[in-house]
């Protein structure tokens, strides 16, 4: 059966579309007798109004997306969190989603996005699908992009300088005298991961340390692949003395294989997580981080997103890249060139 349309209740009724939204939507004046006729149809066709579509205009859902990488990672949870706090106050609902790293869910989540008619997006590209990204913008929905860019995309975006986060994690690694690091990185399909692995690799260049490719090991972002990772890693002739891991996820991988295989940090490796302190306050001895500004993150994601559903006047697009900083703690020992 075709579903009765808006269109069909105002040729029904004898009256133009925009008396049908007046009536659905109690604004404007409408005569008692059109109001009648409108009623009477939508009955008689047993119109049934989408929440989504009030009326002709792009009318406000009150609806946010929220897409990230990964809802079990505690960091993407912890901005989703803060944006959440920062736009119930003015009546705004969120709709939280992951992709998995995965872009084909990605492209069915933003088709979703369009068909809930959503005021806004706050998105953890998985750095593909811009041209669905852009489908979204063209249909005036504003998107903020967080911890990673999009190639070819014009629009606000909140993201570490993860070049530099990287590249001071193995900078510290070798002041401690370790020259034999591996670095478990992510995929290098994305700018998130590029740039944590393409920061990894210049400072082992400029620090003269080891060149061995088999300490470069991809983790994929994902707790068991980092865990198969950190085990090959361990199991090589001459193992590294250090590992930097580049990401939360990951490094419950590391950790899983590093327990396992009985090694003892700093004792027997010392070791460098890039991420969210909040995540291992249990483990002991206590991680030496590369952290990142969760707070800060999600408060300026949310800031963004409010201007942009609130302003009337169009602003420039904000592009904001913030500075992780090294917390130095207890998993990273000294060791010295001839051991």
């Amino acid at each position: 059966m075709k579903k009765v349309t808006i269109k069909d209740v105002a040729k029904h009724a004898g009256v133009s579309i925009g008396t049908v939204s007046k009536v659905l939507n109690d604004k404007g004046y409408v005569s008692s007798g059109i109001y009648s006729r409108v009623t009477e149809a939508i009955s008689e066709l047993n119109y049934q109004v989408n929440a989504n579509a009030r009326s002709l205009k792009a009318s406000k859902t009150n609806k946010v997306g929220v897409i990230v990488q990964d809802i079990s990672n505690p960091y993407m949870m912890s901005i989703a969190k803060t944006i959440e706090d920062k736009i119930r106050p003015s009546h705004y609902h969120m709709l939280v989603m992951s992709h998995n790293e995965d872009p084909d869910t990605e492209r069915e989540l933003l088709q979703l996005i369009l068909e809930q008619r959503v005021d806004g997006l706050v998105l953890v590209p998985t750095s593909g699908n811009a041209d669905m990204i852009q489908k979204v913008l063209d249909h005036k929905i504003p998107v903020i992009l967080v911890d990673r860019k999009v190639e070819g995309i014009t629009t606000d975006y909140i993201v570490d300088d993860n070049y530099y986060g990287s590249y001071e994690s193995i900078a510290y690694l070798r002041s401690l005298g370790h020259r034999r690091i591996g670095v478990i990185y992510g995929t290098t399909n994305s700018s998130i991961g590029k740039e944590r692995y393409e920061g990894a690799v210049d400072a082992l260049r400029h620090f003269e340390c080891s060149n061995d490719e088999a300490l470069l090991v991809s983790g994929k972002f994902k707790a068991e692949d980092a865990y198969k990772a950190t085990i090959e890693l361990l199991f090589l002739p001459d193992p590294p003395t250090a590992i930097y891991c580049c990401n939360n996820t990951m490094t419950v991988g590391m950790l899983k294989a590093i327990q396992e295989q009985a090694w003892r940090f700093p004792e027997d490796i010392s070791i460098i997580s890039y991420g969210d302190v909040n995540q291992w306050e249990l483990i002991q001895p206590p991680l030496t981080l590369m952290t990142q500004p969760l707070k800060r993150i999600g408060v300026e994601a949310a800031i963004i997103l409010k201007n942009r559903l609130t302003m009337e006047e169009p602003f420039p697009p904000k592009q904001i890249v913030i500075k992780p900083e090294l917390l130095v703690r207890a998993s990273c020992a000294r060791r010295s060139e001839g051991e």
